[in-house]
Formats: C-alpha cells, structure tokens, sequence
C-alpha cells in the first residue's frame, strides 16, 4: 500500500515537473521570438514598436537581457535623431532599460558601457566614476581604459588619463585614445605647465 502511495506521489511530482518545464520552455521561446521581431522585423525609425515589443517580452521572461539591450540601443541611438526636447525622453528611457538589463545580468559589459554614456550626457565626472568601478572590475580589457582615458580627459584629470593610456600602449586602441588625450589638451586654455612635457606621441 505504501508503495503504490509512493508511486502516485512521485508520478505526480514528476508531472508537475514536467509542466513547469514546459510552461517555462514556452515563455522563454516566445519572449524570444517576440524580441527577434523587435529585432529583424521592426523599423529601427519605429523605435516606439520596438521599445513596446522589448516591454512584451521582458513581462514574459523577465530575465532576457538582451531584449533590455536592444530597447535601450534603440533608445539611445534614436535620440541623436530627435529635437532636444524630445531626446531627452529617449536618454531617459535608455537609461531605464539599462538598469533593467543590469538587474538581469550585472556583468554586462555592453550595458555598463551604454550606461556611461548616457550619464555623460548630464555629467561627464560621474560617467568617469562610474566608468573608473567598471574597469577596474574588467582591468585587462584593453578597450575598457581607452573609454577611461578619454573621460579622464574630457574632466581635466589629465595625469591619470595619462597614466590610463600607458597601460595599453601596446594594444589598437592606443592610437585613438591618444588622440582624444591630446584633442582635449588643445582645448584647455589653462594648460598645467607640469604637462608641458608630456605631449603624447
């Protein structure tokens, strides 16, 4: 007796296994798909459609990051195509989906990335903090100090941006780090005279 009690109770835990499985299976494939249409079929000029078709499937599977990346992108991107006045609302909306994919998948580099740079919009010596945290969390990527050299440079830091750009002297990213080193130089009218010898070549 106890046996078949077993049985029956196994058989129906492995049913509600199963169903749960299933259920789950279901709602990531379509929050899948829904996120490709976003993706391949939708207009980037729709960025509104996208932004809807990117909330639909995050409220499906609320752990697809790539949906919350694609939707801030679309945000981010088409706001260089907006009136200020409405662009402003698209930096906001790209700000939000990024935290959301970083709830998600905090190790998203991409995400962090973006994020920088929307908060370089209002200000340049917060995204450099920020941006400092993200990199010394990924130190070996080369690209992560050439972002960092040129904030550093944009917020009159110049000494650690140098101090940024020695560490991928031997990397492709070199190059162009330096040049938006040496741009900002230019631009300063105060230039420290403790500088004058460090001109980057």
């Amino acid at each position: 007796m106890m046996g078949r009690k077993y049985i029956i109770c196994l058989g129906t835990l492995l049913l509600l296994t199963s169903v749960t499985g299933i259920v789950y299976a279901s709602r990531v494939a379509l929050a899948q798909g829904i996120y490709g249409w976003a993706k391949y079929m939708t207009p980037v000029a729709d960025y509104g459609d996208v932004l809807d078709l990117s909330e639909l499937a995050l409220s499906i599977y609320s752990e697809n990051y790539y949906a919350c990346i694609f939707a801030a992108e679309t945000a981010y991107f088409s706001s260089f195509k907006l009136p200020d006045k409405d662009a402003a609302g698209n930096i906001s909306k790209s700000l939000e989906w990024c935290d959301r994919g970083l709830q998600s998948n905090s190790f998203r580099m991409q995400l962090h990335r973006l994020k920088t740079y929307l908060m370089a919009r209002h200000s340049l010596s917060e995204a450099a903090k920020y941006w400092e945290k993200c990199t010394d969390w990924q130190f070996w990527e080369p690209a992560n100090h050439a972002l960092l050299v040129e904030l550093y440079a944009q917020t009159g830091q110049y000494e650690k941006a140098v101090d940024s750009l020695m560490l991928i002297k031997q990397s492709s990213y070199y190059a162009e780090a330096s040049r938006k080193l040496n741009d900002a130089w230019k631009k300063e009218k105060d230039f420290p005279s403790e500088f004058n010898t460090l001109r980057v070549k």
